[in-house]
This record gives C-alpha cells, sequence and structure tokens, in this order.
C-alpha cells in the first residue's frame, strides 16, 4: 500500500515538473497551423477560433497549477 502510494506521488511530481517545463500543446483544432484559407477566396485568411492564431493551447492542468501560484495566462 504505501508502495503504491509513492508511486502516485512520484506520478504527480513528475507532471507537475513536466508542466513547468513545456505548458503548452499543439491546437487540437488546427494542429499548429493557425491561419487557414478561405474557401471561396483563397487570399482571404482565418485564424482558428479555439486557439485565436497561436497553434498553441494550454495543457491539462497548468491553468490550475497557475491558480495556485497567483499567474494568469
Amino acid at each position: 500500500m504505501v508502495a503504491l502510494f509513492v508511486i502516485v506521488v512520484a506520478f504527480i511530481a513528475i507532471y507537475v515538473a513536466s508542466l513547468f517545463l513545456s505548458p503548452y500543446v499543439k491546437c487540437s483544432r488546427c494542429k499548429n497551423k493557425p491561419k487557414r484559407r478561405g474557401w471561396m477566396f483563397s487570399y482571404a485568411h482565418h485564424v482558428c477560433p479555439k486557439c485565436n492564431g497561436t497553434g498553441q493551447q494550454v495543457r491539462f492542468g497548468t491553468r490550475v497549477l497557475d491558480t495556485l501560484r497567483g499567474k494568469s495566462r
């Protein structure tokens, strides 16, 4: 039982450390290609509404971690 607890705590610590090192992932909607060409006029570009044209999203858990630290993204 204690070994399972140690494994779970170690997993959580590793995940939190990975959130500090890389808080963003590719956007699930545009796959890091935020500018799409218009379907009628090919010269018109539209930005992805989910990531606002950045191509990246905040990872799961980063917002909670930032709230605990008092930061906002």
